[in-house]
């Protein structure tokens, strides 16, 4: 589970959401990382993993972290 705060934005409506993500994404992430489990390892192609849920995960997660990752390089946040 992503649980820092340089991973969270305010969305349009004032609603905290990952960084890319949309408010249903985010929940949708958040409730396949509590069925999945934790400690998944970025960087596993999704031809690598086994289950559909398991693959939307990764593509959630990427989303995700492609958009984070500038705001992390240039040292700001958007809370």
């Amino acid at each position: 589970m992503i649980d820092d705060d340089d991973s969270y934005e305010l969305n349009d409506q004032g609603i905290r959401v990952l960084i890319g993500l949309t408010m249903e994404e985010t929940a949708e992430f958040t409730r396949l990382d509590g069925t999945i489990g934790h400690g998944r390892p970025p960087g596993i192609s999704l031809e690598q993993w086994a289950h559909a849920e398991d693959r939307r995960w990764l593509e959630l997660y990427q989303k995700h972290e492609n958009a984070r990752q500038p705001f992390l390089q240039a040292g700001k946040t958007r809370h």
